[in-house]
């Protein structure tokens, strides 16, 4: 094996809050040479860096590279909230895979949100504050919470204590909510500092990694046969037996039927300045995490420095210029009582790869050559599913990842076209939740007659 030199030829970390608090920054050097290893994993984010630390846990030699630094997409730049579940909802995965087979990814989902909390407690990882407890709120009157509450309760065992709008709001001191469900197994933390906790893991049990490599090609030792891979690097290459691609949107020359099997998205986070506690707690009174029920929904928490984080919306527009005051515009709308209170300080942009049913994309397309990928939305707990499952079925033969078939098969997503028709589908969930809102708002205004009279 011929070692790096200490340089890289990748993109350092955008200017984000995480960058600018993270407890261990270690810079890790580019493959120069050759290399041989077991298995070879290409990509630093959450889903290689799970699958690889599950690899090392399991014994096998482990070589992963990551063509910027690790958790340079958005690994290192999402929202921190540690929640249950896969983007597509729980109501959508019965209606496409049967209850039987929704139970069972849902169980691979708790597991995997354990392990998450599990790894920070015993590997004693810095990635503060990890705070239990995440509510999701509703923009409108009606039985959708109950609803959600009875549906998860009656089929997948999951107990979500009901708040009703008084408690709700005195938590979110806004009009714009009225009742919401409070998960206390959900968390929040500090998702680069979690990145880099795994990768120090990683290396500790033997592991290998390599930022500022970049993979061009992967090839097979013997044509045809799937026994062991050549990836090239532009200073090297690495010979391994199996390989597991866990590139996200960032898949580029390497497969193309993975690249057009899904699309990708830019979704948004701002972080204000700190806010007087006082004016805070007039506002935003809790330390929980908090999402609305929205198609387009808002997702935000509190920061130990009384700042606010806040994230939402999608485009394929790319990052705007004046990205940090429509952010902060939506929460204003959401806490008119931080007009001219709230000073946004950061504000940043990250791409997402989705597929058509929001389901993480998992499986091989020849033996040996693994693919883990397609996490957008709620790629926390998701990310580690698919380290989980994959780790597995390459050092223990579990066939575990194959409840991920349905989705998994690398059909056509758009292309080129895929973002625009991504947007458009944005823009129709917005459309549908002020229709959804209208609506709403019409109902109790009868009733409230009614009462009248």
């Amino acid at each position: 094996m011929t070692q790096g030199k200490k340089q890289r030829f990748g993109r350092p970390y955008i200017e984000t809050y995480y960058r600018d608090t993270l407890v261990s920054n270690v810079e890790r050097p580019s493959l120069e040479g050759q290399e041989k290893t077991e298995i070879c994993v290409i990509g630093g984010g959450l889903a290689g860096l799970s699958t690889a630390l599950g690899l090392v846990e399991k014994g096998k030699k482990v070589t992963l590279i990551e063509s910027n630094r690790i958790g340079w997409g958005a690994s290192g730049r999402n929202g921190g909230f540690v929640a249950k579940g896969y983007s597509a909802s729980h109501e959508r995965l019965v209606k496409k895979v049967g209850l039987e087979r929704a139970q069972d990814l849902h169980r691979l989902a708790i597991k995997a949100r354990s392990d998450i909390y599990n790894r920070i407690e015993e590997y004693n990882i810095e990635c503060e504050p990890v705070r239990r407890g995440v509510l999701g709120v509703s923009w409108n009157q009606g039985r959708d919470v109950r609803d959600h509450i009875e549906f998860m309760d009656k089929n997948f065992d999951v107990t979500l204590e009901y708040w009703s709008k008084d408690k709700v709001r005195e938590a979110c001191q806004t009009t714009q909510y009225h009742d919401g469900y409070f998960a206390d197994e959900d968390f929040q933390f500090h998702p680069l500092n979690y990145v880099h906790g795994l990768a120090r893991i990683i290396e500790e049990k033997g592991g290998v990694i390599y930022e500022g490599t970049r993979a061009e090609k992967v090839e097979e030792k013997a044509l045809g046969t799937g026994q062991g891979y050549i990836v090239r690097t532009p200073q090297g290459s690495i010979e391994c037996d199996q390989v597991v691609l866990c590139c996200s949107i960032y898949i580029n020359g390497i497969s193309q039927k993975l690249k057009y099997a899904s699309f990708p998205v830019y979704t948004y986070v701002m972080v204000t300045k700190p806010i007087p506690e006082e004016l805070l707690e007039n506002s935003l009174n809790t330390e929980y995490a908090v999402f609305d029920n929205r198609y387009a929904q808002d997702y935000y928490r509190r920061l130990p420095d009384n700042r606010i984080l806040w994230g939402g919306r999608v485009s394929v527009k790319g990052v705007p210029e004046n990205l940090a005051q429509i952010m902060t515009d939506d929460l204003i709308k959401i806490y008119p009582q931080l007009q001219d209170v709230v000073e946004p300080e950061y504000a940043w942009g990250g791409k997402l790869c989705y597929a058509p049913h929001k389901m993480p994309q998992i499986g091989q397309m020849k033996p040996g050559y693994w693919y883990n990928t397609c996490f957008g939305g709620h790629g926390l707990v998701p990310t580690a599913v698919g380290g989980d499952v994959v780790s597995s079925a390459i050092a223990n033969g579990d066939e575990r990842y194959k409840l991920f078939a349905p989705f998994s098969k690398p059909n056509f997503a758009g292309g080129p076209i895929s973002p625009y028709v991504a947007q458009s589908v944005y823009y129709l969930w917005r459309a549908r939740d002020v229709m959804k809102s209208l609506k709403k708002r019409s109902c109790a205004s009868v009733v409230d007659k009614k009462e009248a009279a």
